[in-house]
């Protein structure tokens, strides 16, 4: 069980280490190549990252209720 939570531990960790580098590299980017204003490439960097962090959330919940669904009926059979 404790493998079972360090392993989902990394994994989060994981998500938001590749979120943050992905935002780095979307506002750099717009800000240099498209020569767009740095608080605005931010903003829509930080935008799209949050979508994506919300998605993640949502599946990663849902996949859990799941596992708890089945983990409760098993229980009681």
């Amino acid at each position: 069980m404790i493998t079972k939570v360090i392993w989902e531990t990394l994994s989060v960790a994981l998500l938001l280490y590749g979120l943050y580098l992905v935002y780095v590299f979307l506002w750099f980017s717009a800000f240099k190549i498209i020569d767009m204003d740095i608080q605005t490439a931010k903003l829509l960097s930080g935008t799209f990252i949050g979508i994506i962090l919300i998605i993640s959330s949502y599946r990663w919940f849902k996949k859990k209720k799941e596992e708890l669904r089945l983990l409760k009926e098993a229980e009681e059979n």
